[in-house]
């Protein structure tokens, strides 16, 4: 249920900002990071993606964030294969595992987050 809460609460942030950018023009940035720093958060995007899947453009609600997209994709054909054979995916790794898969993910949200600055620097969006 979690899963559908922040999807449903995630929605609604991109209704809200469908509205005020009919209303006042330009979209408000929704994220702290970039209203206080200036440089966009590692999730950067995502708000602009959900927008561009909404309009049919897979490929460009990915190159938003390629991260997110990736992950939520990922969590989104698990909680189909839950659906449908009612089984979850469990993944057991040893200490030795569990420390190089935080490493990766680490590594792989700092490629990521410099991915969005340059994307973001370079005004693609």
């Amino acid at each position: 249920m979690w899963a559908v809460a922040i999807v449903l609460v995630w929605l609604g942030l991109v209704a809200i900002d469908v509205l005020l950018s009919q209303r006042h023009g330009d979209a408000l940035p929704l994220c702290l990071l970039r209203r206080l720093t200036s440089l966009p958060c590692p999730t950067c995007g995502a708000t602009r993606g959900v927008l561009a899947l909404l309009h049919g453009q897979a490929v460009q609600a990915w190159l938003y964030n390629p991260l997110v997209f990736t992950l939520g994709a990922a969590a989104a054909l698990d909680a189909l294969g839950r659906a449908l054979f009612a089984r979850r995916v469990e993944i057991t790794l040893s200490p030795v595992a569990r420390r190089w898969a935080w490493i990766i993910a680490v590594v792989l949200l700092l490629v990521n987050w410099a991915y969005v600055i340059v994307y973001h620097a370079l005004g693609w969006w």
